[in-house]
């Protein structure tokens, strides 16, 4: 039985509505109507009667509804009292990232550490997954966003799925009709690192030989690409925004999604500091 499990059971029950305890809990109704689910798969009772109206909690519903709430407030207890001894604690953070500030929800996650972990300061790096993961198992870096699969000596944290699309200058003869081969025929400006993007794009485009530049950095992937020097692949939202502006063309062909992890080494998820910005990370994920 999971804590968040819980927590959607709870608020469902208060609220009578999947859409309100979403917006409550700041996630999606598929996400509640999923925790309500497992739960009552594992406690092999309906939990709820489902109507037009809304979620009406059963008679096992109404008999759970206390002992859950028993166990969020112990659960909260515990989290308040970590959260006072995470003010007594000083140390630096290294965190690799692979997405804009606002995607990752950095501004947040800072604010947080001020109010719950004011001797934590935050360092943050560019990273392919493929560079983050190395320098995590390295100890260069304490924390990391990654894409895809993570190593077995890492601990991650599901974030999100993150979509991929590809990007053309707006000169490019290319379109959304054009083939794969028409693809592969082109230039590209490829990540590097051994990023997940680019494993996905040797295997959608076999045999894939033009590729005379390199960068990890979206932003920088992005100038190349506005300049004319191939195409490339960036975050869904990141290629919106450009093309809104008139410097891209979106070609989905080759659209994909790719889980977003956060991943600290395993043998260092005891160390005070590491600790504190995994809950912290937790929390902002609602992980």
């Amino acid at each position: 039985m999971e804590f968040y499990h819980l927590r959607s059971f709870v608020v469902v029950a208060k609220t009578g509505n999947l859409t309100a305890a979403a917006k409550q809990l700041f996630t999606t109704p598929p996400a509640i109507s999923a925790h309500i689910k497992s739960l009552e798969e594992e406690l092999k009772t309906p939990l709820f009667d489902r109507s037009s109206k809304g979620m009406a909690l059963t008679e096992k519903g109404r008999l759970l509804l206390p002992k859950a709430e028993i166990t969020l407030n112990s659960a909260i207890d515990i989290v308040n009292l970590a959260v006072e001894n995470q003010n007594e604690l000083m140390g630096t953070f290294k965190i690799a990232i692979n997405q804009s500030s606002n995607q990752l929800k950095l501004p947040v996650l800072l604010q947080n550490i001020v109010e719950n972990c004011q001797g934590i300061n935050l360092t943050l790096e560019s990273l392919s997954t493929g560079n983050a993961i190395k320098a995590l198992q390295n100890n260069i870096i304490d924390g990391a966003y990654v894409y895809e699969n993570v190593p077995t000596e890492l601990f991650s944290l599901a974030i999100k799925k993150q979509k991929i699309t590809t990007i053309a200058p707006l000169n490019c003869y290319l379109t959304a009709n054009s083939s794969l081969t028409e693809l592969a025929q082109y230039s590209w400006v490829a990540m590097g690192g051994n990023c997940p993007f680019d494993k996905h794009l040797t295997t959608k485009l076999k045999p894939f030989t033009r590729s005379n530049l390199h960068t990890s950095n979206d932003h920088t992937r992005l100038q190349l690409v506005k300049a004319g020097y191939g195409l490339s692949f960036i975050e869904l939202y990141e290629a919106k925004e450009a093309e809104k502006l008139g410097h891209v063309n979106l070609l989905p062909q080759l659209d994909f999604d790719l889980p977003l992890f956060f991943a600290v080494k395993k043998s260092r998820m005891n160390e005070p500091v590491i600790n504190a910005i995994l809950q912290e990370i937790k929390i902002l994920w609602n992980s």
